[in-house]
C-alpha cells in the first residue's frame, strides 16, 4: 500500500489517499469508523461485490446501503433526490459518514449529495473503476448533469479519504479499463512526457495488476499536485480539462441522442481534436501532434467519434462549458508533450476544422 495526502489551502481539507491491493478489508483502520455517529454506503450497481466487502469490513447491515443504477443517466436531479431521501430515512446527522463506491458518475453524484446535505457531511470515496481511481475521486469536484449539459451543477468539497483498491478492477469490463486510461494518458500529456511515453507504449489491456497499481499511483501524484496548487480551478487546475472541451460536448451529445460513448472515449477523441488545435494554433509542432494522437491510438483509445455528430451541434454544446468567459471559448491546450496551457482561444474556422477531423472516417489531417 502507498499513501498520498491531498493538502489544499485549508487544513481541514486534508484528504489521505491510499493506493494498493486488498484495501477494502483494511477500511476500519483507514477511515476510523468510531469517529462518526453513523455510516452509510451508497454505490452503483457495478460495485456490488465491493459493497459486500465494505459492509463486512465495517460491520454494517445491508439496510445501511443504497444501490443506484450506474452511468451518467443517474447523475441528475432525480438521482440527487434519491440520495437525499436515503440520508433522511437513515437519520444521518452532521457527524455521519457517507462511503461512496463505484465509478466516476457515482462519486460525482454522491459527493454532491453529501456536500449539500445539512450544508455538508463527511464522505469517503472508494472508487471501483479505473476512471474514478485516477480522476473523479480526487480533487473534491462533485456535481450532476442538468438540462442536457454535463456537470452543469456542482460544488467543490474534499472527501475525508480516498481508498483505491486496485483489486476492484479485476471484474471491470475491458471497455471501462480503456475509458479510465484516457485520463491516465491525459496526465502524461499535460504534465509528464516520460510517463506519457510509458503508458502509451502498449495497449492498455496488457498491463498487469501490479503495473497498473504503479500507474494509478503516478496519476494520483500528478492530480494531487495540480489540486493542491489550485483547488477551485482559478488557474492551473484548468489544465486538467485538456480534451474535455470537445470531449464533454461529444459526451453530452451522445447522452442526449442515445449513442454509446463512455467519458474516457469522449475525452480520448477530445484530446486528439485539441492536440490538433494545439498544433494549428502554433503551440506545438506537427510531430508533437502526431506523437500525442498516435500514442492515444496505440493505447487502444479512439481518436475519432463512433458515429457522426454535427460539428454545429458540438460547437453549440461547447458554449456551455464552465471554462468559458461570456461567449468566448477558453480551452486547455498543449505547448509540448508533457506541458500544457489554459485559457487559450482558437478561431472559429480552426475549431470547425478540428470538429470535422474527429468525425468517423475523416482520415488523416490535411
Amino acid at each position: 500500500m502507498k499513501q498520498l495526502t491531498v493538502q489544499v489551502a485549508r487544513v481541514e481539507r486534508c484528504s489521505p489517499l491510499w493506493v494498493g491491493r486488498r484495501l477494502l478489508e483494511q477500511l476500519p483502520t483507514l477511515v476510523e469508523p468510531t469517529r462518526y455517529s453513523s455510516i452509510v454506503v451508497v454505490a452503483d450497481d457495478g460495485a456490488k461485490s465491493a459493497v459486500s466487502r465494505i459492509l463486512s469490513a465495517l460491520k454494517l447491515p445491508e439496510s445501511r446501503s443504497l444501490l443506484l443504477p450506474g452511468g451518467e443517466r443517474m447523475k441528475d436531479t432525480a438521482g440527487l433526490e434519491a440520495l437525499w431521501r436515503f440520508f433522511v430515512e437513515q437519520k444521518l446527522d452532521r457527524r455521519s459518514l457517507v462511503v461512496t463506491a463505484g465509478g466516476g458518475a457515482l462519486s460525482d453524484l454522491a459527493g454532491f449529495a453529501a456536500a449539500t446535505y445539512m450544508r455538508g457531511i463527511p464522505f469517503v470515496h472508494v472508487p471501483t473503476t479505473l476512471l474514478a481511481q485516477v480522476d473523479a475521486s480526487i480533487g473534491g469536484k462533485t456535481g450532476i448533469n442538468f438540462m442536457g449539459v454535463k456537470n452543469l451543477l456542482g460544488s467543490i468539497m474534499q472527501p475525508v479519504g480516498i481508498v483505491v483498491d486496485v483489486d476492484t478492477l479485476s471484474t471491470l469490463p475491458a471497455r471501462e479499463i480503456r475509458s479510465g486510461f484516457a485520463e491516465i494518458l491525459k496526465h502524461g500529456l499535460i504534465a509528464d512526457a516520460a510517463y506519457f511515453e510509458r503508458v502509451s507504449s502498449r495497449d492498455c489491456s496488457e498491463w498487469s495488476a501490479d503495473e497498473l497499481a504503479e500507474i494509478i499511483f503516478r496519476s494520483c501524484e500528478i492530480k494531487k499536485a495540480v489540486v493542491e496548487a489550485d483547488e477551485t480551478e482559478q488557474g492551473l487546475r484548468k489544465t486538467l480539462n485538456f480534451g474535455h472541451s470537445i470531449g464533454h460536448a461529444a459526451e453530452s451529445y451522445a447522452l442526449n441522442h442515445g449513442i454509446s460513448l463512455t467519458h474516457g472515449e469522449a475525452v480520448a477523441v477530445g484530446m486528439a481534436g485539441e492536440s490538433f488545435l494545439s498544433w494549428r494554433s502554433g503551440l506545438i509542432s506537427e510531430q508533437c501532434f502526431l506523437r500525442a494522437r498516435d500514442g492515444i491510438a496505440r493505447a487502444g483509445l479512439p481518436v475519432s467519434l463512433p458515429t457522426a455528430m454535427p460539428p454545429a451541434a458540438l460547437r453549440s454544446l461547447m458554449t456551455r462549458d464552465k471554462k468559458n468567459v461570456g461567449s468566448e471559448l477558453r480551452l486547455a491546450l498543449l505547448e509540448a508533450v508533457g506541458r500544457s496551457v489554459f485559457d487559450r482561444t482558437v478561431s472559429e474556422p480552426l475549431l470547425s476544422e478540428a470538429l470535422e477531423l474527429i468525425q468517423p472516417g475523416a482520415g488523416r489531417h490535411a
